[in-house]
């Protein structure tokens, strides 16, 4: 059982009701992942957001399924009669579950003993992030049980299309200015601990610019309508040697970015956080080790260890290569000359980079290094986000963890990219993803959530609750309840 330091008397019979009806909420939480919602091929996505806007009404909220072009958002709200009110953000859509080494059914949302974790729900969607958000509702539902009412309105806005750059959600939320813009703060509910128990605070997000590269047969040379043999290479020029080398001019053997006007505008860490940065590398709270060794990494990028290392992670864009396809790539021997070849590309940026300026530099580049012809498409596109350490969202949710005995890693961007930039730029409200509970393997085979980290997760979401709202309101201050730095 997790120390819990502090429990403010109100909450008492909040976290006990949370205890005492945790085996309903797992059930519940598994009977939700078992529905499929796979955002390529649609397969389950009306089911599950219908399912979603009922656990709004079961809490007594009003909920719609909005249709989009593409696939709906769920929208809804819980009038408590507080003085503040949170937007809940989720998704509810996930990727497909095709690989082929899953140990279990991937939609059977199994309980199995993983080594040095005890029991885990292992399905797709159980971190990413049906698994979360549906252990929300049920934290929502135990606090209105034991407490009568939450400390905070609700609003709900859980979209069917992340794993799809967010569509349609732009759209969605400049519909919804007036009702949306009552928010006082954003939750993005979320398991935030690694494999140690160590959760971590994110302070925004990278943006991200996503292509492709392709380069077909033309005038410029290759085969223009089909692949033909190889041994015409003698006199035909090959699509895939040329995409190779446009791609090697995009940065040098150490994969530096040699881009020109790629950096613009970017800024290096603020003070206080490359300070909060150094001293939890300097003690042993922030370590590239575990990583490298579960994810199979002997070296990082330039012999990069410790702070500078973290701080590049942080602080600097990346262009990366997610994948390249061109002529025959099946077993054994086909001598093939490709009409063409495909590179998918993605680009990282940071404060206070424009992706827009970024994808003009890269088209520019190409063009003056001579690859005219190599076309370029852009899938996905949004800009960086940014919260201070200072709001009230955020300072509730270290102090949970502190409260809950855990000391968090405080990271000032996450390395990868969500579309936060639409709270924080449109919205003009301060948001926060976290919670306690631990689960990995998104995206890949056997994705999963430890149970005892679900049962964290619930007491984590209803602290944070009763803190924010204490703070926001002025009942609490911030040496009471938010984190203590230092």
């Amino acid at each position: 059982m997790m120390q819990q330091a502090n429990v403010p008397e109100p909450l008492q019979p909040v976290i006990q009701r949370i205890r005492e009806g945790f085996n309903e909420d797992l059930e519940k939480v598994r009977e939700f992942l078992r529905t499929p919602s796979i955002s390529y091929t649609g397969e389950g996505i009306q089911e599950t957001a219908e399912n979603v806007a009922r656990f709004i009404r079961e809490l007594g909220g009003e909920a719609r399924v909005v249709p989009t072009p593409g696939h709906p958002i769920v929208s809804g709200r819980l009038d408590q009669g507080a003085p503040k009110t949170v937007l809940v953000y989720g998704m509810y859509d996930v990727m497909p579950a095709d690989e082929p080494d899953w140990s279990v059914d991937p939609w059977a949302a199994e309980i199995r003993e993983l080594p040095k974790l005890g029991k885990a729900v292992i399905a797709r969607g159980a971190v990413n992030t049906k698994g979360p958000l549906a252990a929300f509702f049920r934290a929502v539902a135990r606090y209105q049980e034991a407490a009568g009412k939450l400390p905070v309105n609700l609003l709900f806005a859980i979209e069917g299309e992340e794993e799809m750059g967010s569509r349609h959600f732009v759209p969605f939320v400049e519909e919804h200015l007036d009702e949306l813009k009552q928010a006082d703060a954003v939750l993005f509910p979320f398991f935030s601990e690694d494999e140690e128990g160590v959760p971590s605070m994110t302070l925004g997000t990278k943006g991200i610019l996503y292509f492709e590269l392709e380069c077909r047969g033309g005038d410029w040379g290759g085969p223009t309508e089909r692949g033909i043999h190889g041994s015409y290479n003698a006199w035909v020029a090959n699509p895939a040697w040329r995409l190779v080398k446009a791609l090697s001019t995009l940065v040098d053997a150490e994969e530096n970015i040699l881009v020109e006007g790629f950096f613009e505008g970017v800024k290096p860490l603020p003070e206080r956080e490359e300070a909060i940065l150094r001293r939890q590398v300097e003690s042993g709270l922030l370590d590239e080790r575990p990583f490298m060794e579960f994810d199979h990494v002997r070296r990082l990028k330039g012999g990069l260890r410790g702070f500078e290392a973290w701080k590049r992670l942080f602080s600097q864009p990346q262009l990366n290569i997610d994948g390249i396809v061109g002529g025959y790539i099946g077993e054994g021997t086909k001598t093939l000359l490709p009409h063409r070849a495909l590179a998918k590309v993605d680009v990282r940026t940071v404060p206070e980079m424009d992706p827009e300026k970024v994808a003009q530099a890269i088209r520019r580049h190409l063009d003056k290094h001579g690859f005219p012809e190599v076309e370029m498409r852009v899938l996905n596109i949004y800009p960086w986000s940014k919260v201070s350490l200072e709001e009230h969202a955020v300072q509730a949710m270290l102090g949970t963890y502190q409260a809950m005995g855990r000391t968090p890693q405080i990271w000032p961007l996450n390395p990868g990219s969500a579309p936060y930039y639409v709270f924080e730029r449109i919205l003009g409200v301060p948001y926060v993803t976290g919670g306690l509970g631990h689960g990995s393997r998104q995206h890949s085979t056997d994705e999963y959530f430890t149970v005892a980290g679900m049962l964290d997760f619930e007491i984590s979401m209803a602290r944070w609750l009763y803190s924010y709202a204490a703070l926001a309101e002025g009942r609490a201050s911030v040496e009471e309840l938010g984190w203590q730095e230092g």
